[in-house]
């Protein structure tokens, strides 16, 4: 955000403003690389799982690290019950507390532990800094923190309230120590990673302080409010050019770990002014499955794309979110009460709120005649990570834990200007990284055999959706390990925007009795042509406790994001570069972009004629009307409205002068496992009701696909399908 003196009171001076909120900015990054150089666990420093931040005594942000952005609402709960928890108790410098229980501490899971420690001025406490990263283990049922097969919350993990003091003046709490460490696999990784955590508070404590020392405390004080307050500025003017008005849309978190239902993740989302009101009810009720989702995550499942979408140059303080109040009913999926079980309610039903707060934003902002905020729609992100865990005892007797971070390379959302990320991560990761093949086979007991693009995973588009990867591993010094998985985004796949098509799923698979060492020991590089198997078999979406061998392949593929633009409206030449690098195949290229490749290059008359066939087949074999403007940009086939009604701007045709244009022009509703694989997009099949459908929204006119949107069939046609 570019300071100017129009956002600044009379009476500061906007130098000083700027100079105070990088300080603090800056003081919370060199906390996460105090983290990162103390910690042993990669899941901290290879794919950078963590959050830093700086609380007032209240605890309101005074600044937040960019690296997990839904540690922002879980971060802010734990501060802030700690508070309430240990208000009339005597803190001293050196004091930390931990923290992980999601019911009561607000963390997006048990293995997030937070490390928050107050912060002095003399005697007067000024704030609190606060480390929160994932732990490789925290107990419970199941290695690694993820428990798919538990009933309740007591399963899950050992269960840290706020207000439990692991550091007292700067030396462990012995007896606290020990407790933790009696109750996780792999206690030496774990207090070395506490550890690193009280060094990151450490260090934001010092920099705070020789801030504060260096500025005065008052003004100090005043300042970090004027940066609340022009940072609230900013993102309620951003609200403003919204349309105001009352927007609904459903998202749907796949299996709870016991059955292969859907929950509904409902959100009414109220834009008034510059106020925005995002109202959960309508959710499913809570379940008893790993699904649920802590209000704390929920807030900042919200923030990870509310933040990106209205405040993309905001630096995030506590002013950012004042604009946007959050509802949600008590004992339901997304603010649920104990015993329910929660340990992978964010990766799963929180990656469907940051879904729905993005599609949600995309109709407030196609109804709105501000160029600045329909420049921020986009096709949504896969956003929900694909999980394995594997544990065992290594050859040498050693016991490990891999969490494999390789869950993280999913594709992002196309753009109103270019094609999604590939493996770009979840829209929470603002710094998403993926381990080295190396640094993992350094550390686990695998072998790599193949780690690439999962080009069925990206959604087509005028631009494309970011594409997924897949891998596979054998085992290579340890002979068995049991494994945990979950696929959150296999069936119910990311949707695109304006007519572009959605994104791909995600999943497991495990190739038993393979001839893999037979071929490394022939020297013989293991792929899919030379790999044979006595059985390919597909793990559910989540499931816990099943062994693999070491003749045996473990083969995962990540989900891509949804396309933006109707792909007839793709530059030719972009579709020819995709299917020489082979993100697209030949056959692709012409069934859905309509572009026929002829020895590498474009063939200009037949993409005409292709492109115009495809055009009359979406019209049921008829002739367009109106033909789509030769100098067709590729965000011009999602609707415009002006003062007359909804338009297509690809043709310039006339759809509706309804507040819902989707009620006068053509659909088409299909089985969406079966019509994507159609387009060459992999989903998995869902072989129970209700079923998944997709429909394709098409101007009648000029035969423009307009939209497309992933649905969960509703009661009344369950009995048709």
């Amino acid at each position: 955000m570019t300071m100017s003196s129009s956002y600044v009171p009379a009476g500061y001076d906007p130098v000083t403003l700027e100079v105070l909120r990088m300080r603090l900015d800056s003081i919370v990054e060199e906390m996460g690389s105090a983290m990162i150089r103390s910690s042993g666990s990669p899941v901290i420093t290879e794919s950078g799982d963590y959050n830093t931040a700086l609380f007032d005594p209240e605890g309101r942000i005074y600044s937040y690290s960019d690296a997990v952005q839904f540690h922002i609402g879980s971060g802010s709960v734990a501060v802030q019950n700690l508070v309430a928890e240990i208000a009339n108790e005597p803190l001293h410098p050196g004091d930390a507390f931990i923290c992980n229980d999601p019911h009561t501490a607000g963390s997006a899971h048990p293995p997030d532990t937070n490390i928050i420690s107050p912060i002095f001025h003399g005697d007067e406490l000024i704030g609190w800094a606060q480390s929160q990263a994932h732990l490789v283990d925290v107990g419970g049922m199941t290695p690694g923190g993820f428990a798919p097969g538990a009933y309740d919350c007591y399963s899950e993990a050992l269960r840290l309230p706020p207000g439990v003091k692991v550091f007292e003046r700067g030396e462990p709490v012995e007896w606290v120590r020990r407790i933790l460490l009696n109750n996780v696999r792999v206690p030496t990784l774990f207090w070395n990673d506490v550890r690193s955590l009280v060094a990151s508070n450490n260090t934001g404590i010092r920099r705070l302080q020789s801030t504060v020392d260096e500025f005065g405390l008052e003004e100090f004080r005043d300042y970090t409010r004027v940066n609340f307050e022009i940072a609230e500025r900013v993102v309620r003017e951003r609200i403003a050019l919204l349309a105001d008005g009352v927007y609904e849309a459903d998202e749907w978190t796949e299996h709870n770990g016991h059955a292969n239902d859907l929950y509904r993740v409902h959100c009414t989302m109220t834009v008034a002014d510059d106020q925005i009101t995002m109202d959960f009810a309508g959710s499913s009720p809570q379940t008893d499955g790993f699904i649920n989702l802590s209000y704390g995550t929920l807030v900042g499942s919200v923030a990870s794309a509310l933040v990106p979408i209205l405040a993309w140059d905001v630096p995030f303080n506590e002013g950012v979110m004042t604009a946007c109040e959050v509802l949600a009913e008590r004992g339901s999926l997304v603010n649920p009460e104990p015993p329910a079980p929660i340990s992978n309610g964010h990766l799963t039903t929180g990656a469907r709120v940051s879904r729905l707060v993005t599609k949600l934003l995309n109709e407030a902002a196609r109804s709105s005649d501000s160029e600045v905020v329909w420049a921020r729609t986009q096709g949504v992100w896969a956003d929900s990570w694909t999980g394995g865990i594997s544990a065992g005892t290594r050859d040498n007797g050693e016991y490990f834990v891999l969490f494999n971070m390789d869950g993280g390379g999913m594709g992002t959302g196309a753009q109103p200007v270019t094609d999604g990320l590939d493996c770009g991560g979840m829209m929470t990761q603002v710094n998403n990284s993926l381990p080295d093949v190396e640094m993992n086979e350094m550390l686990y007991p695998v072998l790599y055999l193949w780690k690439r693009l999962n080009t069925a995973s990206a959604g087509h588009g005028a631009y494309r959706g970011g594409q997924g990867h897949e891998f596979a591993w054998t085992l290579h010094g340890a002979h068995e390990v049991t494994q945990t998985v979950f696929a959150p985004n296999a069936q119910v796949v990311a949707d695109g925007f304006g007519g572009g098509i959605p994104g791909g799923g995600s999943g497991h698979a495990l190739w038993r009795d393979t001839n893999v060492n037979e071929l490394i020991s022939r020297g013989t590089v293991p792929s899919d042509g030379t790999l044979t198997a006595g059985t390919r078999d597909l793990f559910e979406i989540n499931q816990q406790g099943v062994t693999i061998g070491a003749d045996d392949v473990f083969v995962e593929w990540i989900a891509g994001g949804g396309g933006y633009g109707d792909p007839l409206l793709r530059d030719p030449a972009s579709v020819a570069r995709d299917v020489a690098d082979g993100y697209v195949a030949a056959d692709i290229a012409s069934r859905v972009y309509g572009v026929q490749v002829v020895d590498g290059d474009v063939d200009i008359h037949g993409t005409e004629v292709q492109r115009a066939t495809l055009r009359s087949d979406r019209l049921g074999g008829k002739v367009p009307r109106q033909p789509v403007a030769p100098d067709a940009t590729p965000d011009s086939s999602a609707p415009r409205r002006d003062e007359h009604g909804w338009y297509c701007p690809a043709s310039g045709v006339r759809l509706s002068s309804r507040e819902d244009w989707r009620a006068d022009v053509l659909v088409r509703t299909s089985v969406a496992a079966e019509r994507l694989s159609e387009l060459g997009v992999n989903v998995r099949p869902r072989d129970t009701k209700p079923a998944v459908l997709l429909d394709e929204w098409i101007s009648p006119e000029c035969g423009t696909l307009l939209e497309t949107r992933i649905r969960v069939a509703a009661q009344e046609e369950v009995g048709a399908q």
